[in-house]
């Protein structure tokens, strides 16, 4: 008796280990659903159109394997509220990574959902504040700023806070996903590579916030003509209680000739007053060189106010106006809207 008492102890003892290892992993299902009614108008042509805004759902999760060392992994997919048709492609982020004292790697599809976040991006949205959100007719984080959110083929490092500071690495093999071809300039994914680093101050805590950063291409053959080859950006902002303001600068350096700027300058300023618990308004200066008019400026002026009904669900009203080429008649984009987001 007492030998089979030994035996079911050995055996449950057995059986218990793995349910308590598995008890130290979690899996979180999360996601935004956002969708607007709007009035665009280019020109004279105007229309009225009820519109998605980078809604999205997702699983992420974490395994503690003990002596500080952690894994994770997420999956995210996008899709269009207003049709329910996913997005292209359908995944925004797939990582799986490592964490530790030394900070995050991970690797795979990754954006600023990733613990290691992407470099470029992670410092504009570290220091600035969207109008409502940075998608749809309001998104400024990759068409003016081209600070390079989401990539495939990645690698991505975040070190941990060290006196106020954090320090991200990116490198990509053609993480924007071109055509690879046997004749052509990209034949393989290490035929186009990218890397991006940034510095920022001010995630420990604070009210002052700081980042540069730094991006640049190679690929086979050098960059075409007017093609995109290396970038800066600084960016602060500032927290004075219930305002904030902020301040960017970016220069993105292009394979330019006679007909087009080589260096394309963008400046934004911008600021939120939060003038509730629950309501604040927001707005943003956008001034940025047109590549391919060396003599022409993009301006954008955007604003906002949303109102939390909730911790998850807000309604927010908005406006956007921006010209293209201040050269170039009746090509102004005016767009406002009221909408509504929550996130779960």
């Amino acid at each position: 008796m007492k030998f089979k008492m030994i035996c079911l102890a050995a055996v449950a003892a057995g059986a218990i280990t793995p349910v308590a290892a598995w008890a130290q992993s979690t899996v979180t299902v999360y996601g935004r659903v956002d969708t607007s009614f709007e009035n665009s108008k280019t020109g004279a042509l105007s229309q009225t159109l009820i519109t998605g805004n980078a809604s999205r759902f997702g699983f992420k999760g974490s395994e503690d394997l003990g002596e500080g060392l952690r894994a994770f992994f997420g999956i995210e997919t996008g899709f269009s509220s207003d049709t329910g048709a996913s997005t292209t492609p359908m995944y925004r982020n797939s990582f799986v990574g490592l964490g530790g004292s030394f900070g995050v790697v991970n690797i795979g599809r990754i954006d600023s959902a990733a613990p290691s976040r992407t470099p470029i991006y992670a410092i504009l949205g570290r220091n600035v504040e969207y109008v409502i959100h940075d998608a749809g007719a309001t998104a400024i984080g990759t068409s003016i700023f081209n600070a390079r959110t989401r990539v495939s083929n990645a690698v991505g490092y975040a070190s941990p806070v060290i006196g106020n500071f954090v320090f991200r690495a990116g490198h990509y093999l053609n993480g924007e996903g071109r055509a690879e071809a046997p004749a052509g300039p990209i034949r393989f994914e290490s035929d186009y590579k990218q890397t991006d680093v940034s510095l920022s101050y001010g995630e420990g805590g604070g009210p002052l916030g700081l980042g540069v950063g730094y991006g640049t291409d190679s690929k086979r053959g050098g960059a075409a003509l007017n093609e995109f080859k290396n970038k800066w950006m600084l960016v602060g902002s500032y927290d004075f209680g219930a305002i904030r303001a902020w301040a960017v600068y970016n220069r993105d350096n292009f394979q330019g000739n006679a007909l087009s700027r080589s260096k394309v300058g963008a400046q934004m300023i911008g600021a939120s007053w939060e003038v509730t618990p629950k309501s604040k308004v927001m707005g943003n200066y956008i001034r940025k060189d047109v590549q391919s008019d060396p003599a022409a400026k993009l301006k954008r002026l955007q604003a906002g106010y949303s109102y939390k009904m909730s911790n998850r669900t807000s309604l927010y009203a908005f406006y956007d106006r921006q010209d293209p080429n201040n050269r170039v008649a009746n090509d102004v984009i005016r767009v406002y809207g009221v909408g509504i987001m929550h996130n779960f």
